[in-house]
Protein backbone atom coordinates (compact mmCIF):
# COMPACT_ATOMS: atom_id res chain seq x y z
CA UNK A 1 0.00 0.00 0.00
CA UNK A 2 1.29 3.55 -0.86
CA UNK A 3 0.07 6.05 1.80
CA UNK A 4 0.69 9.59 1.55
CA UNK A 5 0.31 12.88 3.36
CA UNK A 6 -3.33 13.24 3.54
CA UNK A 7 -3.89 17.22 4.58
CA UNK A 8 -1.36 19.19 3.24
CA UNK A 9 2.57 18.69 1.83
CA UNK A 10 4.88 18.93 4.44
CA UNK A 11 8.21 20.61 3.57
CA UNK A 12 10.22 17.53 4.32
CA UNK A 13 8.97 14.16 4.67
CA UNK A 14 11.87 12.36 6.52
CA UNK A 15 11.35 8.45 6.30
CA UNK A 16 8.39 5.66 5.95
CA UNK A 17 8.84 3.65 9.01
CA UNK A 18 7.27 0.75 8.66
CA UNK A 19 6.41 -1.51 12.16
CA UNK A 20 4.90 -4.31 12.76
CA UNK A 21 1.96 -5.32 15.47
CA UNK A 22 -1.00 -7.25 15.25
CA UNK A 23 -1.35 -9.06 11.98
CA UNK A 24 -0.82 -6.82 9.10
CA UNK A 25 -1.07 -3.71 11.07
CA UNK A 26 1.92 -1.14 9.58
CA UNK A 27 2.32 2.71 10.39
CA UNK A 28 3.98 5.46 8.41
CA UNK A 29 6.26 8.24 9.36
CA UNK A 30 6.03 11.39 7.22
CA UNK A 31 6.96 14.30 9.90
CA UNK A 32 10.84 15.32 11.21
CA UNK A 33 8.64 16.26 14.44
CA UNK A 34 8.07 13.43 15.48
CA UNK A 35 11.33 12.39 17.29
CA UNK A 36 11.96 12.69 21.00
CA UNK A 37 12.64 16.59 21.83
CA UNK A 38 15.63 18.41 22.98
CA UNK A 39 16.79 16.51 26.26
CA UNK A 40 18.91 19.56 27.50
CA UNK A 41 17.94 19.66 31.16
CA UNK A 42 17.22 23.03 31.42
CA UNK A 43 14.74 23.33 34.42
CA UNK A 44 14.46 27.24 33.93
CA UNK A 45 11.66 27.54 31.64
CA UNK A 46 8.30 27.31 32.58
CA UNK A 47 7.15 23.46 32.84
CA UNK A 48 3.70 24.27 33.52
CA UNK A 49 3.04 25.84 30.90
CA UNK A 50 3.63 22.24 28.54
CA UNK A 51 1.01 21.78 26.12
CA UNK A 52 0.97 19.05 23.14
CA UNK A 53 -1.27 16.95 21.38
CA UNK A 54 -2.70 15.20 18.34
CA UNK A 55 -5.93 14.19 17.04
CA UNK A 56 -6.36 10.64 15.57
CA UNK A 57 -8.46 11.19 12.62
CA UNK A 58 -10.22 8.11 11.13
CA UNK A 59 -10.49 7.20 7.63
CA UNK A 60 -13.89 6.53 7.12
CA UNK A 61 -14.57 2.54 5.77
CA UNK A 62 -10.90 1.75 6.30
CA UNK A 63 -8.13 0.27 8.42
CA UNK A 64 -6.32 3.69 8.90
CA UNK A 65 -5.87 6.48 11.20
CA UNK A 66 -4.50 9.68 10.58
CA UNK A 67 -2.33 11.44 12.98
CA UNK A 68 -2.25 15.12 13.04
CA UNK A 69 -0.33 17.57 15.27
CA UNK A 70 -2.74 19.93 16.61
CA UNK A 71 -0.63 22.56 16.60
CA UNK A 72 0.14 23.10 12.76
CA UNK A 73 -2.39 20.80 11.47
CA UNK A 74 0.21 18.29 9.96
CA UNK A 75 -0.13 14.80 9.39
CA UNK A 76 2.72 13.42 10.70
CA UNK A 77 2.09 9.73 10.86
CA UNK A 78 -0.78 7.38 9.35
CA UNK A 79 -1.57 4.04 10.75
CA UNK A 80 -2.60 0.85 8.84
CA UNK A 81 -4.79 -1.51 12.02
CA UNK A 82 -5.97 -4.97 12.18
CA UNK A 83 -9.80 -4.06 10.22
CA UNK A 84 -11.95 -1.41 9.51
CA UNK A 85 -12.42 1.23 12.40
CA UNK A 86 -15.81 1.89 13.80
CA UNK A 87 -14.95 3.94 16.93
CA UNK A 88 -11.85 5.69 18.34
CA UNK A 89 -11.46 7.24 21.96
CA UNK A 90 -8.46 8.26 24.64
CA UNK A 91 -7.14 5.90 27.12
CA UNK A 92 -7.39 7.49 30.62
CA UNK A 93 -3.85 9.62 30.85
CA UNK A 94 -3.79 10.18 27.35
CA UNK A 95 -1.04 8.97 25.95
CA UNK A 96 -2.85 5.96 24.12
CA UNK A 97 -5.94 5.68 21.54
CA UNK A 98 -8.50 2.55 21.29
CA UNK A 99 -9.75 1.39 18.19
CA UNK A 100 -12.75 -0.68 17.76
CA UNK A 101 -13.60 -3.06 14.99
CA UNK A 102 -16.87 -4.19 16.55
CA UNK A 103 -17.26 -6.53 13.61
CA UNK A 104 -14.35 -7.78 13.64
CA UNK A 105 -14.37 -8.63 17.18
CA UNK A 106 -11.49 -6.58 18.06
CA UNK A 107 -10.51 -3.53 19.96
CA UNK A 108 -6.29 -2.10 18.71
CA UNK A 109 -4.02 0.43 20.61
CA UNK A 110 -2.13 3.02 19.72
CA UNK A 111 0.86 5.45 21.35
CA UNK A 112 0.23 8.31 20.28
CA UNK A 113 3.68 9.15 21.18
CA UNK A 114 3.33 12.54 22.70
CA UNK A 115 3.70 12.53 27.22
CA UNK A 116 5.33 13.93 30.11
CA UNK A 117 7.27 12.05 32.27
CA UNK A 118 7.73 12.81 36.23
CA UNK A 119 11.29 14.18 37.05
CA UNK A 120 10.64 15.05 40.41
CA UNK A 121 10.94 19.40 39.99
CA UNK A 122 8.89 19.37 36.95
CA UNK A 123 7.28 16.85 34.17
CA UNK A 124 9.62 16.32 31.46
CA UNK A 125 8.34 16.21 27.66
CA UNK A 126 8.08 13.81 25.09
CA UNK A 127 7.28 13.45 21.49
CA UNK A 128 7.93 10.58 19.40
CA UNK A 129 6.40 8.77 16.43
CA UNK A 130 2.95 7.12 17.14
CA UNK A 131 3.16 2.83 17.24
CA UNK A 132 1.01 0.39 17.38
CA UNK A 133 0.82 -1.71 20.43
CA UNK A 134 0.89 -5.21 20.93
CA UNK A 135 -2.25 -5.00 23.50
CA UNK A 136 -5.49 -5.77 22.17
CA UNK A 137 -8.66 -7.15 23.02
CA UNK A 138 -10.63 -9.65 21.57
CA UNK A 139 -14.48 -10.41 22.28
CA UNK A 140 -17.85 -10.55 20.34
CA UNK A 141 -19.01 -7.14 19.43
CA UNK A 142 -17.44 -4.38 21.51
CA UNK A 143 -19.66 -1.92 21.83
CA UNK A 144 -19.42 0.38 24.96
CA UNK A 145 -16.77 1.92 26.17
CA UNK A 146 -16.45 3.74 29.40
CA UNK A 147 -13.75 5.30 31.24
CA UNK A 148 -12.99 6.97 34.74
CA UNK A 149 -9.79 8.80 34.95
CA UNK A 150 -7.13 5.58 35.24
CA UNK A 151 -9.51 2.26 33.82
CA UNK A 152 -11.46 1.59 31.41
CA UNK A 153 -14.04 -1.00 30.90
CA UNK A 154 -15.18 -2.59 27.17
CA UNK A 155 -18.57 -3.89 26.97
CA UNK A 156 -19.27 -6.97 24.56
CA UNK A 157 -22.52 -6.88 23.32
CA UNK A 158 -22.20 -11.15 22.53
CA UNK A 159 -24.08 -12.13 19.36
CA UNK A 160 -27.68 -13.91 19.58
CA UNK A 161 -27.27 -16.07 16.86
CA UNK A 162 -23.91 -17.77 17.48
CA UNK A 163 -25.15 -18.27 21.38
CA UNK A 164 -21.88 -15.97 21.89
CA UNK A 165 -22.99 -14.03 25.42
CA UNK A 166 -21.79 -10.48 26.39
CA UNK A 167 -18.94 -9.95 28.70
CA UNK A 168 -16.87 -7.52 29.97
CA UNK A 169 -13.01 -6.43 29.88
CA UNK A 170 -11.68 -3.99 31.99
CA UNK A 171 -7.85 -2.00 32.33
CA UNK A 172 -5.51 0.71 32.65
CA UNK A 173 -2.97 2.54 30.55
CA UNK A 174 -0.20 0.30 32.21
CA UNK A 175 -2.00 -2.81 30.69
CA UNK A 176 -1.77 -0.92 27.19
CA UNK A 177 2.07 -0.42 27.84
CA UNK A 178 3.36 -3.50 29.04
CA UNK A 179 1.30 -5.20 27.07
CA UNK A 180 -0.61 -6.62 30.23
CA UNK A 181 -4.12 -8.79 31.06
CA UNK A 182 -7.27 -7.28 31.04
CA UNK A 183 -9.79 -8.08 34.21
CA UNK A 184 -13.29 -10.25 32.74
CA UNK A 185 -16.60 -10.93 32.94
CA UNK A 186 -18.57 -13.40 31.19
CA UNK A 187 -22.17 -13.13 31.40
CA UNK A 188 -24.86 -15.30 30.96
CA UNK A 189 -26.40 -14.00 27.61
CA UNK A 190 -26.32 -11.64 25.19
CA UNK A 191 -27.24 -8.04 25.29
CA UNK A 192 -26.77 -4.43 24.24
CA UNK A 193 -25.48 -4.06 27.91
CA UNK A 194 -23.14 -1.17 29.87
CA UNK A 195 -20.95 -1.57 32.65
CA UNK A 196 -18.76 0.94 34.84
CA UNK A 197 -15.51 -0.09 36.54
CA UNK A 198 -14.45 1.50 40.15
CA UNK A 199 -11.17 0.49 41.18
CA UNK A 200 -12.12 -3.64 42.26
CA UNK A 201 -15.29 -2.99 41.39
CA UNK A 202 -17.38 -3.62 38.41
CA UNK A 203 -21.08 -2.41 37.78
CA UNK A 204 -22.83 -4.33 34.83
CA UNK A 205 -25.95 -4.92 33.37
CA UNK A 206 -28.21 -8.03 33.48
CA UNK A 207 -30.70 -9.32 31.04
CA UNK A 208 -33.70 -11.77 31.21
CA UNK A 209 -32.48 -14.40 28.63
CA UNK A 210 -36.29 -15.05 28.14
CA UNK A 211 -36.58 -10.80 27.23
CA UNK A 212 -37.71 -9.77 23.72
CA UNK A 213 -35.46 -6.77 24.10
CA UNK A 214 -31.79 -6.40 23.60
CA UNK A 215 -31.45 -4.13 26.38
CA UNK A 216 -31.14 -5.23 29.80
CA UNK A 217 -33.53 -4.33 33.02
CA UNK A 218 -31.07 -4.87 35.86
CA UNK A 219 -27.97 -3.73 37.31
CA UNK A 220 -25.25 -5.79 39.37
CA UNK A 221 -22.04 -5.38 41.16
CA UNK A 222 -18.97 -7.20 40.93
CA UNK A 223 -15.61 -7.74 42.69
CA UNK A 224 -12.52 -8.54 40.77
CA UNK A 225 -10.16 -11.55 42.46
CA UNK A 226 -7.17 -12.07 40.52
CA UNK A 227 -8.12 -11.50 36.52
CA UNK A 228 -11.93 -11.92 37.06
CA UNK A 229 -14.87 -10.66 38.41
CA UNK A 230 -17.48 -12.53 40.68
CA UNK A 231 -20.87 -11.03 41.51
CA UNK A 232 -21.58 -9.58 45.02
CA UNK A 233 -25.20 -8.04 44.29
CA UNK A 234 -28.07 -7.91 42.36
CA UNK A 235 -29.46 -4.45 42.96
CA UNK A 236 -33.62 -4.87 43.86
CA UNK A 237 -33.74 -1.37 42.00
CA UNK A 238 -35.02 -2.16 38.35
CA UNK A 239 -34.05 -0.23 35.62
CA UNK A 240 -36.26 -1.00 32.38
CA UNK A 241 -34.67 -0.30 29.04
CA UNK A 242 -31.10 0.55 30.32
CA UNK A 243 -29.24 2.09 27.78
CA UNK A 244 -26.28 4.77 28.74
CA UNK A 245 -23.90 4.93 32.06
CA UNK A 246 -22.13 7.33 33.65
CA UNK A 247 -20.04 7.96 36.64
CA UNK A 248 -18.79 11.37 38.85
CA UNK A 249 -16.96 10.96 42.22
CA UNK A 250 -19.07 8.67 44.22
CA UNK A 251 -21.76 7.96 41.79
CA UNK A 252 -22.93 5.65 39.01
CA UNK A 253 -25.61 6.42 36.98
CA UNK A 254 -27.86 4.32 34.41
CA UNK A 255 -30.04 5.64 32.23
CA UNK A 256 -33.52 3.73 32.50
CA UNK A 257 -36.99 4.06 30.58
CA UNK A 258 -38.86 5.66 33.38
CA UNK A 259 -35.83 7.73 34.89
CA UNK A 260 -32.00 7.13 36.30
CA UNK A 261 -30.48 4.27 38.44
CA UNK A 262 -28.22 6.04 40.65
CA UNK A 263 -25.39 4.11 42.80
CA UNK A 264 -23.86 5.85 45.66
CA UNK A 265 -20.58 4.05 46.47
CA UNK A 266 -19.77 5.95 49.41
CA UNK A 267 -22.93 4.96 51.05
CA UNK A 268 -21.88 1.10 50.28
CA UNK A 269 -23.60 1.18 46.46
CA UNK A 270 -26.75 2.10 47.68
CA UNK A 271 -29.16 2.27 44.62
CA UNK A 272 -32.13 4.70 44.13
CA UNK A 273 -34.52 6.37 41.42
CA UNK A 274 -34.55 9.52 40.11
CA UNK A 275 -37.59 9.68 37.94
CA UNK A 276 -38.57 11.38 34.55
CA UNK A 277 -40.95 13.31 36.04
CA UNK A 278 -41.85 16.10 33.79
CA UNK A 279 -38.73 16.85 32.46
CA UNK A 280 -38.81 14.98 29.62
CA UNK A 281 -41.13 15.32 26.24
CA UNK A 282 -44.23 12.62 26.17
CA UNK A 283 -43.01 8.93 25.34
CA UNK A 284 -38.96 10.14 25.85
CA UNK A 285 -35.86 8.67 27.89
CA UNK A 286 -32.19 9.51 28.40
CA UNK A 287 -30.40 7.28 25.85
CA UNK A 288 -27.04 9.04 26.90
CA UNK A 289 -25.08 10.50 30.29
CA UNK A 290 -22.16 12.23 31.35
CA UNK A 291 -20.45 12.84 34.59
CA UNK A 292 -17.26 14.41 35.81
CA UNK A 293 -15.08 13.43 38.98
CA UNK A 294 -15.85 17.03 40.05
CA UNK A 295 -19.35 17.82 39.19
CA UNK A 296 -22.09 16.33 41.50
CA UNK A 297 -24.36 16.20 38.66
CA UNK A 298 -24.96 14.12 35.50
CA UNK A 299 -25.98 15.34 32.32
CA UNK A 300 -28.24 13.55 29.91
CA UNK A 301 -30.28 14.65 27.26
CA UNK A 302 -32.83 12.82 24.52
CA UNK A 303 -33.44 15.03 21.36
CA UNK A 304 -33.27 18.70 22.23
CA UNK A 305 -33.74 18.55 25.96
CA UNK A 306 -31.00 18.14 28.29
CA UNK A 307 -31.41 17.40 31.82
CA UNK A 308 -29.53 17.53 34.87
CA UNK A 309 -29.31 14.13 37.29
CA UNK A 310 -29.19 15.45 40.85
CA UNK A 311 -28.27 12.29 43.03
CA UNK A 312 -30.89 12.89 45.69
CA UNK A 313 -33.53 14.65 43.74
CA UNK A 314 -37.05 12.99 43.41
CA UNK A 315 -36.72 13.87 39.45
CA UNK A 316 -35.01 14.82 36.62
CA UNK A 317 -34.34 18.77 36.33
CA UNK A 318 -34.48 20.15 32.59
CA UNK A 319 -32.18 22.53 31.49
CA UNK A 320 -33.06 25.87 30.49
CA UNK A 321 -31.48 26.85 27.17
CA UNK A 322 -32.43 28.86 24.36
CA UNK A 323 -32.81 26.14 20.87
CA UNK A 324 -35.16 28.20 18.41
CA UNK A 325 -33.69 26.02 15.76
CA UNK A 326 -35.40 22.50 17.59
CA UNK A 327 -31.96 21.15 16.63
CA UNK A 328 -30.95 17.83 18.79
CA UNK A 329 -27.95 16.81 20.38
CA UNK A 330 -25.41 14.71 18.77
CA UNK A 331 -22.96 14.66 21.49
CA UNK A 332 -21.68 16.03 24.80
CA UNK A 333 -18.33 16.52 26.74
CA UNK A 334 -16.95 18.09 29.73
CA UNK A 335 -13.93 20.10 29.09
CA UNK A 336 -11.54 22.63 30.98
CA UNK A 337 -11.60 19.69 33.81
CA UNK A 338 -15.06 20.04 34.35
CA UNK A 339 -15.65 23.93 33.80
CA UNK A 340 -17.75 23.41 30.80
CA UNK A 341 -19.97 21.43 29.40
CA UNK A 342 -19.88 21.23 25.39
CA UNK A 343 -22.81 20.34 23.08
CA UNK A 344 -22.78 19.36 19.55
CA UNK A 345 -26.36 19.65 18.25
CA UNK A 346 -27.45 18.06 14.77
CA UNK A 347 -27.47 21.58 12.70
CA UNK A 348 -23.56 21.78 13.37
CA UNK A 349 -23.86 24.35 16.07
CA UNK A 350 -21.98 23.88 19.51
CA UNK A 351 -23.21 25.29 23.07
CA UNK A 352 -21.25 25.38 26.26
CA UNK A 353 -22.93 25.85 29.34
CA UNK A 354 -21.17 26.98 32.43
CA UNK A 355 -20.86 23.74 34.70
CA UNK A 356 -20.81 26.09 38.08
CA UNK A 357 -24.54 27.53 37.71
CA UNK A 358 -24.91 26.01 33.84
CA UNK A 359 -25.92 29.02 32.25
CA UNK A 360 -24.84 29.16 29.05
CA UNK A 361 -21.41 30.05 28.51
CA UNK A 362 -21.38 30.50 24.63
CA UNK A 363 -22.93 29.47 21.28
CA UNK A 364 -21.21 29.41 17.90
CA UNK A 365 -22.13 27.72 14.40
CA UNK A 366 -19.30 25.90 13.87
CA UNK A 367 -20.11 23.32 10.84
CA UNK A 368 -21.98 23.19 7.82
CA UNK A 369 -24.46 19.98 8.88
CA UNK A 370 -26.14 20.29 5.72
CA UNK A 371 -23.68 18.88 3.61
CA UNK A 372 -23.73 15.51 5.78
CA UNK A 373 -24.80 12.26 3.85
CA UNK A 374 -27.42 10.01 5.03
CA UNK A 375 -25.69 7.52 6.73
CA UNK A 376 -23.00 10.41 8.18
CA UNK A 377 -23.15 12.32 11.71
CA UNK A 378 -20.61 15.08 13.41
CA UNK A 379 -17.83 13.73 16.11
CA UNK A 380 -17.05 15.75 18.71
CA UNK A 381 -13.67 15.55 20.54
CA UNK A 382 -12.51 17.60 23.29
CA UNK A 383 -8.93 18.63 25.21
CA UNK A 384 -10.64 17.29 28.58
CA UNK A 385 -8.20 19.67 30.45
CA UNK A 386 -8.25 22.24 27.84
CA UNK A 387 -10.16 25.12 25.80
CA UNK A 388 -10.77 23.17 22.53
CA UNK A 389 -13.18 21.22 20.78
CA UNK A 390 -12.84 19.25 17.30
CA UNK A 391 -15.53 18.48 14.97
CA UNK A 392 -15.22 15.82 12.62
CA UNK A 393 -17.53 16.79 9.49
CA UNK A 394 -17.49 13.85 7.14
CA UNK A 395 -19.85 15.51 4.43
CA UNK A 396 -17.48 18.15 4.15
CA UNK A 397 -14.08 16.27 4.88
CA UNK A 398 -13.17 18.59 7.97
CA UNK A 399 -12.21 19.32 11.08
CA UNK A 400 -13.46 22.37 12.84
CA UNK A 401 -11.12 23.71 15.86
CA UNK A 402 -13.10 25.64 18.19
CA UNK A 403 -11.75 27.59 20.60
CA UNK A 404 -14.17 27.54 23.99
CA UNK A 405 -12.40 30.60 26.02
CA UNK A 406 -13.98 32.88 23.23
CA UNK A 407 -16.44 30.64 21.02
CA UNK A 408 -14.98 31.07 17.68
CA UNK A 409 -13.93 28.78 15.12
CA UNK A 410 -10.11 28.92 15.00
CA UNK A 411 -8.87 26.98 12.29
CA UNK A 412 -10.56 24.30 10.08
CA UNK A 413 -8.20 21.30 8.47
CA UNK A 414 -9.78 20.41 5.03
CA UNK A 415 -8.48 16.53 4.26
CA UNK A 416 -8.69 14.77 1.41
CA UNK A 417 -10.22 11.63 2.91
CA UNK A 418 -13.68 11.32 4.34
CA UNK A 419 -13.02 11.40 8.28
CA UNK A 420 -15.83 8.96 10.68
CA UNK A 421 -14.67 9.69 13.89
CA UNK A 422 -11.36 10.87 15.87
CA UNK A 423 -9.04 10.36 19.22
CA UNK A 424 -7.41 13.12 21.07
CA UNK A 425 -4.03 12.04 22.97
CA UNK A 426 -1.52 14.55 24.55
CA UNK A 427 -1.14 17.04 27.55
CA UNK A 428 -2.49 20.26 28.01
CA UNK A 429 -1.43 22.86 30.09
CA UNK A 430 -4.51 23.95 32.09
CA UNK A 431 -5.65 22.36 35.12
CA UNK A 432 -3.78 18.71 35.86
CA UNK A 433 -5.83 17.29 38.26
CA UNK A 434 -8.86 15.96 37.18
CA UNK A 435 -10.25 13.77 33.99
CA UNK A 436 -13.61 13.26 32.09
CA UNK A 437 -14.99 10.74 34.89
CA UNK A 438 -17.48 9.06 32.76
CA UNK A 439 -17.25 8.33 29.03
CA UNK A 440 -19.83 6.20 27.53
CA UNK A 441 -19.64 7.64 23.76
CA UNK A 442 -22.00 7.43 20.72
CA UNK A 443 -22.43 4.99 18.72
CA UNK A 444 -25.39 4.15 15.76
CA UNK A 445 -28.13 2.06 16.75
CA UNK A 446 -30.75 -0.42 14.96
CA UNK A 447 -33.32 0.05 17.75
CA UNK A 448 -33.29 3.59 17.99
CA UNK A 449 -33.39 4.34 21.43
CA UNK A 450 -30.30 6.44 21.49
CA UNK A 451 -26.71 7.48 21.29
CA UNK A 452 -24.43 6.18 24.45
CA UNK A 453 -21.25 4.58 23.67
Amino acid sequence: MSLQNKMKPLSAVILALMLSACGDSETNIYAEDVAEPDHDEDHDHDHDELSQSRLLVVEAGTELAHVFDTTDGDEVASLTLPAPIGYAYSVPGNRYAAFVHRDDNWVSFVDGGVWTEDHGDHDHPYAEAPAIQDFFLDGVKPTHYTFNDEQVAVFYDGNSETGDPAGVASFDAHAVADNGMAATLTLSTHMHGAAQVRGEHLLATIRDADSASTLPEQVALYHLHDTEYEQEKVFAETCPVLHGSAQNENHIFFACGDGVLVIDESADFAASKVANGDALPEDARIGTLRGHDHIHDAVGWTGGTIVLVEPDADTLETLSWENSAGASVVSGEFADSGELFVTLLDNGSLVVFDSHDWSVHGEVEAVDASVLGEDQRLKLVVEPQGHTAYIVNPGAQSVALVDLEVMEVSTKWELDFTPLTAAWVGYAEEHEEGEDHDHEQEHDHEEGEGHAH
